[in-house]
């Protein structure tokens, strides 16, 4: 009888020892998941697709994008903040005088704290925590004067210019209230972008000398959908001479890249952050000889205005710079599908959610299957992954790859862009480390 207890006492024990494993394996796995870079989920794609398809005509000083508008500053206070409305008024192309409005919240940073021992740059932590950046996205779209007529039916709605551009900053100021900026950040939805940045040029007119002084960088995100890659740019103002460069007017793009390659986006998320990195020279109007088309574009928008007063800035858009000349660049795909309006999907009838959409589900399960074959996870690599060697980096299993790859294109593009901000956001100078 005391045997018989003993063993049945032995097989509750080991039962839940058994159960305590299992549950500590699928509270690894979903730590793990949380903790992988830039899973905010499909909220960002479904804001995206929401906002382009009810208000698919939002010109600049349309009543839609005055409805678009209202419906910005609604999302943004069931987030908890309290949106500053900025009216302002600018001619368009015909020369019609038009009303449109700036939309920004204010983030407090947590500040920095400095580590090392020089006191000369310890005395400057108070002014480096007063400093500030903008990020900044225009949430009107062209008006689609390119008709695709070969291709099947689209209306554009500008989800390409710029609604996925507006989801991504809406995610950055979701996630900014959990995974907090170091620096002071203001994020701005400006109105009549594509008037010749209308809304950028206000903002920056009604800027005192004091928020110029304090001003970090500024970042702007404009069709990062439909674009063959998505690249990040430094501002014309980094250009010094021929092949010469301004680092501090550069900096805050390496420091991006550094956030890009630190958190692996390409293994974990397969997602690619690119630089223009052409080696060829252009005459530009302020400089007596050629300069190198390198970290930069000719590309303007929102982010002109703060490029042409000497402010950082890092542009962020779609688009394809792998050419040999200057005189080749000019689509923003090189897609076959995209012939019939020259590669550049902005201002025609194929920026539409529909079309973008399902033409890039079908393409990206394509790709998917000539990329993977059996997904089944062999034992070597089930053994590699549990490793307990702390020096051994996580091995994503050929399954968990796929799975990545089921992430489609335009929640990929919308949250690793607001992943890739967040983190810039947290970064100092050497030896500044955000405070906890």
């Amino acid at each position: 009888m005391n045997f018989i207890k003993k063993l049945r006492s032995f097989s509750i024990f080991l039962l839940l020892l058994v159960s305590l494993i299992l549950l500590a394996a699928c509270q690894n796995s979903a730590d793990n998941k949380l903790s992988m870079p830039a899973r905010y989920g499909n909220g960002g794609r479904a804001l995206a697709v929401n906002f382009a398809q009810t208000f698919p005509e939002r010109y600049a000083g349309s009543e839609q994008e005055n409805s678009a508008g209202d419906w910005l500053i609604k999302r943004l206070e069931n987030l908890g903040y309290n949106p500053q409305v900025d009216d302002f008024t600018f001619t368009d192309n015909s020369g019609k005088q038009l009303a449109s409005r700036n939309i920004s919240v204010k983030i407090k940073g947590t500040g920095f704290e400095y580590t090392g021992s020089n006191f000369a740059v310890k005395t400057t932590l108070n002014s480096v925590n007063e400093r500030f950046i903008l990020i900044g996205t225009h949430y009107d779209t062209p008006i689609k004067d390119k008709q695709a007529v070969d291709t099947v039916s689209a209306t554009g709605d500008g989800i390409h210019n710029n609604a996925a551009g507006v989801a991504s900053l809406l995610t950055i100021a979701k996630e900014m209230q959990r995974d907090r900026p170091a620096y002071n950040v203001q994020l701005v939805f400006f109105g009549a972008g594509t008037q010749h940045f209308a809304g950028a040029e206000a903002f920056l007119e009604q800027m005192s000398v004091s928020d110029l002084e304090q001003f970090e960088a500024m970042y702007n995100i404009d069709k990062i959908y439909a674009g063959d890659k998505v690249y990040a740019h430094a501002g014309q103002n980094s250009v010094i001479e021929g092949l010469k460069k301004s680092y501090e007017k550069r900096k805050k793009l390496y420091e991006m890249t550094d956030v890009y390659y630190n958190y692996m986006l390409l293994t974990n998320n397969d997602f690619s952050l690119y630089t223009n990195q052409n080696i060829f020279t252009v005459e530009a109007t302020d400089f007596t000889e050629p300069i190198l088309f390198r970290e930069w574009t000719t590309h303007l928008g929102d982010h002109t205005p703060f490029d042409q007063v000497g402010i950082p800035i890092v542009f962020l858009e779609s688009f394809e710079y792998d050419v040999e000349s200057y005189d080749e660049l000019g689509q923003e795909s090189t897609d076959p599908t995209f012939n019939v309006v020259g590669g550049i999907i902005d201002c025609s009838n194929l920026d539409s959610s529909a079309f973008l959409n399902d033409y890039y589900q079908i393409a990206e399960e394509e790709k998917q299957e000539n990329v993977f074959g059996d997904t089944k996870t062999t034992e070597t690599e089930q053994e590699d992954n549990d490793s307990d060697d702390p020096d051994k980096m996580d091995v994503q299993s050929l399954e968990e790859l796929r799975n990545n790859r089921q992430i489609d294109r335009l929640e990929r593009r919308i949250n690793n862009v607001a992943f890739l901000i967040i983190k810039s956001a947290q970064r100092g100078d050497n030896d500044f480390v955000p405070k906890k």
